[in-house]
Parts: C-alpha cells; structure tokens; sequence
C-alpha cells in the first residue's frame, strides 16, 4: 500500500528515518542506485552503441541523487554527462572515485544522441517559479524533444511543479514517468502537474508512511489483487453473480450495450439490460450474451420492478443511467429506483449511479432517500459533480482529490471521479488513485465501460469500495493496453472491453506467472 503525502510530511517522514539511524548519505545512495537500476532495465536501444543519458542536477538533494544515479550508470556503460544548474562541484556526494571519474561535465547538454534526460533539478520542496537561467535550459530542451522527442524521466518531481498544491511553471519538464522516492507527492495528482509527471513508479527507499486520518493512496497490482473475486472449479452461471443494466435512449443506444460487455469481461454470470423497446433489436445483434427486458413506451418502471421481483432471488447489482437521457420516463424510472419509493428488492441491490442517474440527483435538495449508506458506487464526470456539489468544473480539476472526499462524505457513498487519476474516495475520507493519468479514456464510451466494470464486480460479491478500486485499476489497465495498439487518441471504447479479460487474467494469477 502506497501512501500519498504532502511535502511537510515527506520532510516529517525523512527526518524521523534519519533520527532512527539512517545516515543523509545512506538515503541518497538507496535513491540514486534504485533510480539508476529503473533506468538501467528500462530504457533500450538497438543495442549498436552505448546508451547515453544526460543528467541536469540542480542544488538540493534531487541533484545529488542524479549524479550518483549517473555515476553508478556510467559503471554499468552508460556514456554519461551533467549538466549541473546551480551547483558546485560534487565533492559533498558519496560517489567513488571511479563514479565521479565516469561522469563528462557540461555547461550545455548535448541532446543529440542521447538516449534519456534524468531530471533532478529540484525536489519536492520547491516552488513553481523557474529562474531564469534555468527558464532558458528548459525552453531549449523542450524545443529539442518536440523534433527528437527523449524520453524525460523526473526524479521524485518534474523541475517546476509544486508538489503540494499541483502548480506548474510554464517553462517545466514534461516527464515521461516520475520515480517517486519513498512516498509519492499528492500534488502531482493536481493540474496542471498531472499533466506533467507522466507515470508515477514508486521507489521504496526505507522511509516509512507517516499515520495519516483520511488518506491517499496509489493503486497497484499488490494492492488490488488480493480484492478480485476468485470462481470455484465448480462454478455455473447462476453462482457468479447477476447484474441489471437500466439505460439506454433512441439516441444512446450503444451506453447500455457498453455497460452489459464490460460487466461480462468482469466476469458477471449474467447480464440483463431493460432498455427501451426501439432499441432492444440493435442490442441483441451486438451483445447476445446479454439477456434483453425491452421496455414499452408504457410504464416502463413497472416493467422493471416486475423483472427484478422475478429474478429477486439472482440478482445482486444495479447499474442504472448510462444513456438514459432527461425524459419524463426516465426520471419516473430514477425516482422508482432510487427514491424513498423504491421497494425492498431494489434497495437491497448494490448499485452503480451513473451518467444520467447522477443528473437527477442533482436536482435533489440532499442524497436520495432510496440510496442505503455504502450501498452505492457513484461514478460522475467532471460536470456531474460540479453539478452534484453546486460548483463548477474547474474548481473539481483543480483538486480532484478534495472534491471526492467531499461527495463521497456528502452522499455516504463510494465516488469515482472520472478525471485524470480517477480518485476513488470512501465516505470515511480515504482516497485511492490510479497510479498514472489515462488520456487514453478520454473518448465516449468508457464512463459506461466502467459502470458496467463495477456492477460486474459487485454482482460477484464484492463491496462498493473493493469492487471501485478493482475497477479503476483495472480499467486503467486495459486502456493503457488498448493505446499500445490503437494510440492514445485512436483508443475507443470496445478497445478497452477487449483489454480486461487479460488484465483480470493477470490480476489473478500469481506473480510469478506473469
């Protein structure tokens, strides 16, 4: 489990590590040689000649640690160079004669065969206004990688972000991954420094998490495997869940058949969609593993609550408003479902509140009565919560984290906030988040992937907060494997459904195995 920290508890954090007994020398040394094997297993070339990486070490202890990382590299064969911004010669490091030896310094980096720039100008507890000098390096090398783009990789932090408040300087690095040294910074979760530490990779250097009331913390393969749901060798379709899908509209027919596919690659025994009647027949040639309710123009929320009376004693989630629209009928089915009006067997389902669900609540004065506490996965986009909360996008964009804390707390609910990291907060303040940004999902579509991902896992038994996280995961997963073959802004929807039978097949087995 990987916590996320403002900057005053990383200081707090190091300070105690180093009070135990843990030398200031002994921490950089753990950084810079973790930092230079990432580099080292990660970054290829054809293999015709020496790799190269150019280093930019600024003053503090992010610039110590890159010119050891680079005089442990330049040991393994690497042709290393620094570029060193603001510092004197590197007398005060511990690097051995040999590792300093191996090191070419430089006032101008030479970009033009290099295979990877490190950056570990500044550090966490640096503000967002580059000096000039410093403006002008950055400027250059950002001009150079738009015609040769060299992959950047950030040490704890890309140069020129605020690591506690998620500010960027114009002029700052856009890192393709961020190693993150011993406990990731939550600001990097915030735009516009989101959108400049590509992938974060945490790196365990013996600093211990510090206790903190209402966490963040970062989803990964350890942390979400030990949640998904196994099946029984004896295992049939009426023991591995049942889940109902309620959407869909003349104009968004493809949301529902969206959601019944990603609930079935979750792994949902059966799927059922009540759809409106003039729908039905594009859903059954697309989706036939899913079994159709069509709903006549007339009372449709009877239709529905016949059909969950009937299958009462199979049926364990709820996934309702992807492509549902704003009708009169549809907001009678949403107050049926979800008001104080709804009946037992509807009320004792999990549920996914999505898309069009989320919009009639927002014209609620408060959570809707219908909703049991922690019964519930709500899962809005930028827009639906600032309609749920009364406030306006860019302020949810601005601190996705705060605001999901605050709706989940709000309504008592588990909430997803499709945005960047996807923060998944519990109403007890605990926040979790994806460990890179997907702009690969940024494509209609994959909001009602991921409510039926959900519903697929709850169906399974799973718990809103187990089943949320296992899906974002998962989902984020699948998108970041879909873009290898289709690119991030090719990636479409069904790509990602295709995705997460293999990701789910990972996440299960030991790892040793994959």
């Amino acid at each position: 489990m990987t916590v996320l920290v403002t900057p005053d508890e990383m200081y707090a954090a190091e300070r105690r590590t180093i009070d135990a007994g843990t030398t200031a020398d002994a921490l950089m040394r753990r950084a810079a040689e973790a930092i230079a094997s990432w580099i080292d297993r990660h970054v290829m070339t054809d293999g015709a000649s020496a790799r190269r990486i150019t280093g930019l070490v600024g003053p503090g202890n992010n610039g110590g640690d890159a010119l050891v990382a680079l005089g442990i590299l330049s040991r393994s064969g690497w042709l290393c160079e620094a570029v060193t911004v603001h510092r004197n010669e590197p007398g005060d490091l511990p690097l051995t004669d040999i590792e300093r030896a191996g090191v070419v310094f430089t006032e101008t980096p030479n970009l033009a065969n290099c295979d990877v720039i490190l950056d570990g100008v500044f550090g966490y507890r640096s503000r967002p206004t580059l000096p000039p000098d410093i403006a002008v390096l950055f400027r250059g090398i950002n001009a150079v990688r738009a015609a040769r783009p060299v992959p950047i990789v950030a040490i704890d932090v890309p140069s020129g972000i605020d690591a506690g408040v998620g500010e960027a300087a114009v002029d700052t690095l856009r890192a393709d991954v961020t190693l993150c040294l011993g406990l990731p910074k939550l600001g990097i979760t915030r735009e516009p420094a989101a959108s400049m530490a590509g992938e974060l990779i945490v790196i365990d250097i013996g600093i211990e998490p510090p206790e903190i009331h209402g966490r963040a913390m970062l989803l990964d393969r350890a942390s979400v495997s030990p949640m998904l749901p196994r099946r029984r060798a004896t295992a049939h379709k009426h023991g591995t869940g049942a889940v109902l899908i309620v959407g869909g509209a003349p104009t968004y027919y493809g949301a529902p058949r969206l959601s019944a596919e990603a609930a079935l690659r979750a792994g949902a025994g059966l799927v059922a969609a009540a759809v409106p009647q003039q729908i039905a027949p594009v859903l059954a040639s697309q989706a036939p593993e899913t079994v159709l309710a069509p709903l006549s123009d007339e009372n449709q929320l009877r239709a529905i609550l016949d059909l969950v009376a009937e299958r009462e004693s199979t049926l364990h989630a709820l996934v309702v408003g992807p492509g549902l629209g704003r009708s009169a009928a549809a907001a009678s089915i949403l107050d049926g479902l979800l008001s104080e009006r709804a009946p037992a067997p509807i009320r004792r389902l999990t549920k996914v509140v999505d898309a069009d669900a989320l919009n009639w609540m927002s014209g609620l004065a408060g959570p809707p009565d219908g909703l049991e506490p922690g019964s519930a996965v709500l899962t809005p986009h930028p827009g639906e919560l600032a309609r749920l909360m009364h406030t306006d996008p860019v302020s949810i964009l601005g601190d996705p984290v705060h605001w999901a804390r605050e709706t989940a707390a709000h309504f008592g609910q588990v909430v997803v906030l499709k945005s960047g990291y996807s923060p998944v907060a519990h109403p007890n303040g605990d926040v979790w988040l994806a460990q890179r940004a997907t702009p690969e999902l940024a494509t209609a579509g994959t909001g009602d992937v991921l409510a039926g991902l959900i519903g697929g896992l709850l169906a399974q038994g799973l718990s809103p907060w187990d089943a949320a996280r296992v899906a974002v995961y998962s989902g984020a997963e699948a998108g970041r494997r879909a873009a290898r073959h289709h690119g991030t802004m090719g990636t479409v929807a069904r790509d990602v459904i295709d995705e997460i039978g293999g990701v789910l097949r990972d996440l299960a087995e030991p790892v040793w195995r994959t």
